[in-house]
C-alpha cells in the first residue's frame, strides 16, 4: 500500500509503540520502502531478520484457515502482499522468510496450507532452488512452484508464449551494458529485476541510449520491442488480471496519457470519465472480455502453471491481447477510496473470495 506524507506521523507512532524488535524493524522496512528509501528499508529488513524470520501479518481470533507464505529478502515488489487479498476473509497469515539458501527451516509455524509468494529475480535463483527442494517434500498442501515463478522472467515469458496466435508478448532479451553498444534502436529498456516502471524508457536513437546509460549504471538490462496499445483517443490502457486457480479475475484498468501506464501515475481519481470506463470494463469483464480473450488467458494460465499469478495486459491496435508481465508477487487490493471508486469493492471481493476458496479447496482435497 502506498501512503502519503500526511500518514507518516501515524505510521511512525505505530512503530514507536511496537515492543517486539523484530516487528519494529519490519514495520520500519515497510514505511521506508513505501517512501522509496530502498537502501535504508533493506537495512531495516536485515535487522528484522537478525531477530527472526517469521512474521504474523493477520491474526483473527478463530481463523477458518491458517496460511503460510514462503517469502524472501527484497523490496515489497519481491513478495506477494497477500494480506491485502485475505484481509477480511478470516485467514491467519504468516510469512516465513528464506533469507539465503542455507536457511534453517526449524521455525516454520504450524499452518494448513503454504504458498510461494517470493517473486522471480535473477539474484535469488539459489533461494528458489532451496525452496523447491522443501516444497516437493512439504507435509501440507503447497501452492505455486519455483519453475512457474522463474518462467515469469520477461525473456522466458516471451519464449514460453510467443507462438500463441491470439497473444502478443513483447519480444524481449537480456543484454549486458557492453552488448547494448551493438543494438540498433528503437527499443524499450529497463534494468533487470526492476518493477513499477522504474528506469523503464523508450530508446529511439543512439544518442538517447548514451544519455540513458549515463544516468543508469546497471550491468544488465531487458531490451524489448515497443507494442503500440494506444487507441484513437491517443490514450494508453493497461489492465491487471489475477489468475487464481488458473481462472481470470479483473483487478483494475488504468488509463494514461503516457505509454508507461502505472495506475497511481494515471491519476484515475482526477477523471470521472476514466473511472466510468474502468467501471464498465470491470463489470463487463466476465461476459464481454472473457468471451473474446478467455480461452487465451486459460492457455496462459496452464503454460505458466502457477496457482496464483498476476498479469498486466493491454489490447494492441490490431485487437490482440498483449501480455506485458506475469508476477506472483504483484499487488491486488481494495484500498481505493470508496467514495471515488464505489464499484471496486464488489468486484475485488470476487477475486478475494476466489482466492480463499482456492485455499480451502486445496486443503480439503489433501485431507480427502
Amino acid at each position: 500500500m502506498e501512503y502519503s506524507v500526511e500518514d507518516l506521523p501515524l505510521l511512525l507512532n505505530d512503530v514507536a509503540e511496537e515492543n517486539d524488535l523484530g516487528n519494529k524493524f519490519m514495520k520500519l522496512f515497510i514505511v521506508f520502502q513505501n517512501f522509496k528509501m530502498d537502501e535504508f528499508a533493506r537495512e531495516m529488513q536485515n535487522q528484522a531478520f537478525l531477530h527472526r524470520n517469521v512474521f504474523r501479518f493477520l491474526s483473527p481470533p478463530q481463523p477458518t484457515i491458517r496460511v503460510l507464505v514462503i517469502a524472501g529478502p527484497g523490496t515489497m515488489g519481491h513478495n506477494a502482499p497477500l494480506d491485502f487479498v485475505v484481509f477480511n476473509q478470516n485467514v491467519q497469515l504468516d510469512y516465513f522468510y528464506v533469507v539465503d539458501e542455507h536457511q534453517s527451516w526449524d521455525s516454520v509455524p504450524d499452518h494448513d496450507i503454504a504458498i510461494l509468494g517470493f517473486g522471480e529475480a535473477s539474484t535469488h535463483i539459489a533461494i528458489h532452488e532451496c525452496i523447491e527442494k522443501q516444497r516437493i517434500q512439504w507435509p501440507r498442501p503447497f501452492l505455486n512452484n519455483a519453475k512457474g515463478v522463474m518462467l515469469c522472467a520477461r525473456d522466458r515469458l516471451y519464449e514460453l508464449l510467443k507462438d500463441d496466435p491470439d497473444l502478443i508478448v513483447p519480444r524481449t532479451q537480456r543484454a549486458t551494458r557492453q552488448a547494448l553498444a551493438t543494438m540498433l534502436p528503437p527499443f524499450l529498456i529497463r534494468p533487470i529485476d526492476t518493477h513499477s516502471g522504474q528506469d523503464f524508457e523508450r530508446i529511439q536513437s543512439n544518442l538517447e541510449l548514451d544519455d540513458y546509460l549515463s544516468r543508469n549504471h546497471s550491468n544488465s538490462y531487458y531490451v524489448s520491442e515497443y507494442i503500440d496499445c494506444s487507441k484513437d483517443d491517443e490514450l494508453f490502457r493497461k489492465f491487471r488480471i489475477a489468475l487464481i486457480d488458473k481462472k481470470p479475475y479483473v483487478c483494475h484498468l488504468a488509463i494514461s496519457e503516457d505509454w508507461v501506464v502505472h495506475y497511481i501515475a494515471a491519476h484515475m481519481e482526477l477523471s470521472l470519465e476514466k473511472r466510468q470506463e474502468e467501471e464498465q470494463f470491470m463489470r463487463e469483464f466476465d461476459t464481454i472480455f472473457l468471451a473474446q480473450y478467455g480461452d487465451c488467458l486459460i492457455r496462459v494460465a496452464h503454460k505458466i502453471d502457477l496457482d496464483y499469478v498476476v498479469l498486466d495486459c493491454s489490447i494492441s491496435r490490431g485487437g490482440r491481447l498483449v501480455l506485458f508481465e506475469a508476477d506472483n508477487g504483484a499487488w491486488i487490493h481494495d484500498t481505493d477510496a470508496p467514495e471515488i471508486y464505489p464499484y471496486k469493492s464488489e468486484i475485488m471481493n470476487r477475486a478475494f473470495s476466489a482466492f480463499t476458496e482456492m485455499l480451502v479447496n486445496h486443503t480439503t482435497l489433501s485431507v480427502d
